[in-house]
């Protein structure tokens, strides 16, 4: 049902020798005193590896922070397997009401580096038979190492589930990922965990979320993500408001506040609130196939309407979406990248996304990935019908108004006339008199 750690990077590897064309791995390795760590990278570059990424949307996404959290690097290999074979996500993203070359020409201008699992001595501890470990293998929280409020400790605070380390990026886990995150420099970054459902933006140490339009923008990214990929049921917001606790020295607050990453997460993807205290296992991971296998669907899956979400955020760079003969033609005139995106037609298309995500229909597809998907075609195309009705009435409802009043003017004009016609005919009246002179 899970993979072990050993199988998690025999999967990985043969992922990435399949499709070495767009993907390789980087190990990473640090080793503090007696104490070594190794982070492994896979880049992922659709578009074909190149050593340039500074003219392409960048995501940095993390697993496997937590060693009991099994789940998280399972969804990381469902995302490696979807990346190599993107054909599923376009068809959802057609479904979705997106133009059916959106998602692919996106991915062509992505790049993703991902970290499968990044505490390897954590998860070899769980797997050893302590289930509830989440610290690394000299007993620090990976995700409380990190130079942002670090230290701070709350009235609740137990070292035995988030000891902090004796200084600031004691931990070569911490270290190795900090490091990545400044030479890569990413848009985006994802820190993938479990123990209950919820997408947190920053800040952890605060109960808010951070001023300004750009913070407004991401907000609004989470609600939808929780609608599409989480029914409505994830908490969304700020850490430190959303999960019940301040949390100090946390991979997301640092990436955000020091490192100028401009959309940073957390992202839970699953947790069983009624799991005893002591049954770590059950409370942070699904316990049946079929659940471990949708919740990793589901959570890979929403990178992907992640990625389709982010043209428009004021922080992210502009990017053109349109199939390759019309660009060439907007490209001709001279219009930058967001002008190429709003042409009339896309406008209406992302109009019509927009209500598209807000359906029942849409929502029970993103979670179930054995959905019938013909039928489900049929749906959407039925619901697309519909709202493009309610778009031409809400645009065009005065001209349509104007237009049948016009009509009728001349229906009944025309029935006027041949009544008139009528009676002159019965009068006898001679027929050049019913000319009337201007």
């Amino acid at each position: 049902m899970y993979h072990t750690m050993d199988q998690v990077f025999g999967e990985v590897d043969r992922i990435v020798e399949d499709n070495s064309g767009f993907m390789k791995m980087t190990p990473l390795t640090l080793t503090d005193n007696d104490y070594s760590a190794t982070v492994k990278v896979v880049t992922i570059e659709p578009g074909g590896l190149s050593d340039d990424h500074s003219g392409k949307l960048r995501l940095l996404v993390n697993f496997g922070e937590h060693g009991r959290e099994l789940i998280s690097s399972e969804v990381a290999l469902m995302l490696m397997h979807y990346l190599a074979e993107p054909a599923m996500e376009v068809e959802k993203s057609v479904l979705r009401g997106h133009p059916r070359h959106r998602l692919a020409t996106l991915l062509q201008q992505t790049v993703i580096k991902l970290i499968p699992m990044e505490n390897v001595h954590g998860r070899a501890i769980v797997e050893a038979g302590s289930l509830c470990e989440r610290k690394n293998g000299r007993g620090v929280d990976p995700n409380r190492n990190w130079d942002l409020h670090w230290g701070h400790k709350e009235k609740d605070y137990d070292p035995m589930e988030e000891y902090e380390g004796p200084k600031p990026f004691s931990e070569p886990e911490a270290m190795l990922m900090r490091q990545l995150a400044k030479d890569f420099q990413p848009h985006v970054w994802v820190n993938v965990h479990s123990g209950m459902e919820a997408l947190f933006m920053p800040y952890d140490h605060v109960a808010k979320i951070p001023d300004g339009e750009a913070a407004q923008a991401t907000l609004r990214i989470l609600e939808q993500l929780n609608t599409i990929n989480c029914g409505g049921r994830c908490a969304v917001g700020s850490g430190g408001k959303s999960v019940g606790y301040l949390a100090h020295g946390t991979a997301t607050d640092y990436m955000y506040d020091k490192l100028g990453v401009p959309l940073s997460f957390t992202w839970e993807i699953y947790g069983d609130e009624k799991a005893p205290y002591t049954d770590c296992f059950r409370m942070f991971n699904p316990l049946q196939k079929k659940q471990v296998d949708d919740v990793a669907a589901n959570w890979a899956s929403a990178i992907f309407t992640l990625l389709e979400l982010l043209p428009g955020h004021p922080a992210i760079p502009k990017l053109k979406v349109l199939h390759p003969a019309r660009r060439g033609a907007a490209e001709a005139l001279g219009s930058d990248a967001e002008e190429v995106y709003n042409l009339p037609g896309e406008k209406i298309a992302a109009k019509l996304t927009q209500k598209i995500e807000q359906s029942s229909t849409l929502t029970a597809l993103m979670e179930n990935r054995d959905t019938d998907f013909i039928g489900d075609a049929l749906s959407s195309t039925a619901a697309l019908s519909q709202l493009g009705a309610q778009y031409v009435w809400q645009h065009f409802g005065f001209l349509l108004c104007i237009l049948a009043v016009v009509m009728v003017g001349l229906i009944v004009r025309s029935f006027y006339h041949h009544q008139a016609l009528w009676v002159l005919k019965r009068l006898k009246v001679p027929r050049r008199s019913r000319v009337i002179p201007l």
